[in-house]
């Protein structure tokens, strides 16, 4: 970049950016008439005319919506039409839509991301530029660092990961309250809110419980209930205790009851209570008694004839008994 790629337009840009800052964290800055030319001019054409296809449309897009004041638009805008043009230009479209939506954290890394783009191209005005509203920015970020006590966890800065344990170096944060989170699969997240001030440290230490997948049952089945759990008796009439999460096969016997079966799904950190009402068991003897009646009946109507025919009148009878009826047999009186 030559010294004319700046330009007056473009410093204009680089002192609303410090002057906002300074000014503490106040309400966005208006947008400039024309956002496409603080975004920087080559020596020969600017922005507007050297992009072409969708990079130009969505550098135009991102135009009118900063006139706007849509300045979330227009930063997606301007950072598609970087993504598609690779203009190091671009970039301070976008910084300078970070800095009304007040992330200064990202416009730093944008800053920075322009100065590893533009390379040589950077005069040394441009650089002290850069530099100035680093500084500038840089007294409403703070550094996040974290000693996890697990490695390979995802750290989040309001539900935006920034990196993984152990971090290769502090994260800048922007002011404001903050919503750190580390999480590993297998282990309980980290949660913590902090309300960050600017040019400063925040220092955690992130301890990691691993995550135990359980809940607990109740089962209530009457005092004769006879409780089983996958399979093995635990209890009797009521039952609680702690088990993992999942799909357990419950079972409730009882004397002369239907057995009562069911799946019970147990979920994390879940209390689930099982009420059991057993139901008594159908009848099964009846018709087999009303057999063995009416067999014994004409087994007992065989053994008078039998009887008939085998003593002789005159034989004295003899006694004996079914159940508790006593019965003669053969003997006439």
């Amino acid at each position: 970049m030559r010294g004319k790629h700046l330009g007056q337009g473009l410093r204009a840009v680089a002192a609303a950016l410090s002057v906002g800052l300074a000014a503490g964290v106040a309400a966005a800055q208006p947008a400039p008439a024309a956002p496409a030319q603080p975004a920087g001019a080559t020596a020969e054409k600017p922005l507007s005319e050297s992009l072409t296809g969708m990079a130009k449309a969505e550098h135009g897009a991102g135009a009118a919506l900063f006139k706007d004041g849509d300045y979330a638009g227009a930063l997606a805008r301007f950072e598609r039409a970087y993504e598609l043009s690779r203009d190091h230009r671009l970039l301070w479209n976008v910084a300078l839509c970070q800095k009304n939506l007040r992330r200064y954290a990202k416009m730093l890394a944008t800053l920075r991301r322009m100065e590893d783009d533009a390379g040589a191209a950077l005069t040394a005005r441009d650089k002290q530029d850069i530099a100035d509203l680093i500084q500038a920015a840089e007294a409403y970020v703070s550094r996040l660092e974290i000693t996890a006590s697990e490695p390979g966890a995802t750290v989040f800065v309001d539900d935006e990961p920034v990196g993984t344990t152990p971090l290769a170096a502090p994260v800048p944060v922007d002011i404001g309250e903050r919503r750190i989170r580390v999480s590993k699969p297998g282990f309980v997240d980290f949660v913590r809110q902090e309300k960050v001030v600017g040019g400063g440290s925040v220092a955690l230490l992130a301890r990691l419980e691993r995550a135990v997948h359980r809940g607990r049952l109740l089962v209530a089945a009457g005092q004769d209930g006879l409780i089983a759990l996958d399979g093995k008796v635990v209890g009797k009439g009521r039952w609680e205790g702690s088990v993992p999460s999942g799909t357990h096969a419950l079972r409730v016997t009882a004397p002369g009851m239907t057995p009562y079966e069911v799946a019970v799904l147990v979920r994390d950190e879940e209390h689930r209570r099982i009420d059991v009402s057993l139901e008594r068991a159908p009848e099964r003897g009846g018709a087999s008694t009303w057999l063995w009646i009416g067999g014994g009946a004409a087994i007992f109507a065989g053994a008078l004839v039998a009887g008939a025919l085998l003593f002789e009148p005159g034989t004295p009878a003899e006694q004996g008994s079914l159940g508790t009826v006593p019965l003669g047999f053969g003997g006439r009186r």
